[in-house]
């Protein structure tokens, strides 16, 4: 079956069709998801999306990378990252983990309440200098026992990272004057080519 968006994100609106029965769900898009908040859980769909650096073209391919961001994500946030669900359809009805046709995957995740998030956290000037240790401690923790190879450290090479800047600078581009003023542009991409030199 191929994804029928404007169906699903529908569907996906209807409170009655998750299992916490929230009174309302608030959604969020973005470039590459699709975002359903219930107050106590965020499901996350992948968008049928190929931008060459993520491919999400096919129902397995989207299932993959489900699977994987639960996977790598719970390494950090092993009670947020829940599982990934089965999305499925029977006649016009739409049911998570339940019967009928695979329509699609999800995401799902425990919803932090908004107000810990932190540009919330940030804009209250609630952010502690023992808060940011927090956090970088279980980041270096993280990093000096992550798993590494040859491939994930040919990622990090003067050259490569170049290459991804350079590329990023192309793409990116078209958008001067749209979302990014041609002399901040121009800054941040001198800047960058500088430190390559």
């Amino acid at each position: 079956m191929t994804l029928n968006i404007p169906f699903l994100q529908k569907a996906l609106l209807n409170p009655e069709i998750y299992p916490d029965h929230p009174r309302t769900i608030k959604f969020i898009e973005t470039h590459i998801s699709l975002l359903f908040l219930t107050g106590n859980h965020v499901y996350k769909l992948k968008k049928p999306v190929d931008f060459g650096f993520l491919d999400f073209t096919s129902l397995e391919k989207r299932k993959y990378f489900c699977e994987q961001e639960v996977k790598l994500n719970r390494r950090l946030s092993p009670d947020i990252y829940l599982g990934v669900v089965r999305i499925t359809k029977e006649g016009n009805k739409i049911f998570l983990d339940g019967r009928g046709e695979l329509v699609e995957y999800a995401v799902k995740m425990k919803q932090i309440p908004e107000e810990f998030l932190m540009d919330k956290l940030l804009e209250k000037k609630q952010v502690t200098s023992r808060m940011i240790e927090a956090v970088s401690e279980k980041l270096v923790k993280f990093y000096f026992t992550a798993e590494t190879n040859d491939l994930i450290k040919s990622f990090a090479k003067p050259e490569r990272v170049k290459q991804d800047t350079d590329e990023n600078f192309e793409q990116t581009e078209k958008y001067i004057d749209v979302t990014i003023p041609r002399e901040v542009y121009e800054e941040v991409k001198n800047r960058t080519n500088e430190y390559f030199r």
